[in-house]
């Protein structure tokens, strides 16, 4: 089985005082990142979250009308997690409505188990992670049902003191939260895939790996998961990233809310074990 993870899209639907150069080059960079994205050959393709950077109606319909055209006859193999900025503009029953995937779920296949969780709140004011009491009755359950089988999580906000910048405020799952005793009922190999913090990041603790993803518009790339038997590898590819980053410092400067990190593809991978 072979899985393409998407980083924090941030497509952004409009830009702060733009002009007909600047809108050209996000509709060019968006449009031919998830042309390329989504023409790979894999069995899933998965965002950990912030697809949509006010989280409109129109840019949620802007990402599903590309998955359509480049999925025609199975756009259920495109998923998603829901990020903090996807709920700035529409509920999450107004999402679900737009994209016909629920907010978490699990698909078992052969090889692996993916389970989809969503962690982010309706409140823009609160941009940290949480998840609610029936969806962790839910994920507690999940944790007995697969044996040895290996489990990938995906969610949009990290857990708290893993990976990088997990630790600064908002920036992971609700500190108090204890997701790793729930995680560590499951008995076989199991890694957990965020976003948010826009740094390329992966940590060990346990059976449990913790991979972060960077932010598409300041890393054009993508990470591909293979799993053959009991073998899992994970790597980071670059897409057309030259270009990519060319138009991305035509517009990125004009998206309202964002922080860019140009620098991120640099930035070490944290390693450790506990």
């Amino acid at each position: 089985m072979k899985l393409m993870i998407m980083g924090d899209l941030h497509y952004p639907g409009e830009l702060v005082d733009a002009d007909d150069r600047m809108n050209e080059a996000r509709d060019t960079f968006f449009g031919q990142y998830l042309q390329e994205f989504l023409a790979a050959e894999a069995d899933y393709y998965i965002s950990v979250g912030d697809l949509t950077h006010a989280g409109s109606a129109s840019e949620f319909k802007f990402i599903m009308q590309n998955v359509e055209q480049a999925l025609p006859d199975s756009p259920g193999r495109f998923l998603y997690v829901l990020g903090n900025h996807d709920t700035h503009a529409c509920s999450k029953t107004d999402i679900q409505n737009l994209t016909g995937q629920p907010r978490y779920m699990a698909i078992e296949e052969a090889e692996a188990v993916i389970l989809l969780l969503d962690t982010a709140r309706e409140t823009p004011e609160d941009w940290s992670g949480a998840i609610d009491e029936d969806q962790l009755e839910w994920l507690r359950s999940q944790m007995t049902q697969y044996g040895h089988k290996p489990l990938l999580v995906f969610a949009h906000h990290p857990v708290y003191n893993t990976t990088a910048r997990s630790t600064e405020p908002m920036m992971s799952l609700e500190p108090d939260l204890d997701l790793l005793s729930i995680l560590d009922k499951h008995q076989g190999p199991g890694i957990f895939f965020s976003g948010h913090n826009h740094v390329r990041s992966m940590i060990r603790r346990g059976s449990w790996s913790f991979v972060q993803t960077t932010a598409v518009p300041d890393a054009p790339e993508a990470t591909v998961i293979n799993l053959q038997g009991e073998d899992i590898r994970i790597e980071t590819v670059q897409l057309c990233a030259a270009q990519y980053r060319e138009l991305a410092e035509i517009f990125v400067k004009s998206m309202y809310d964002y922080d860019p990190r140009p620098y991120v593809e640099e930035e070490a991978i944290e390693e450790g074990s506990a």
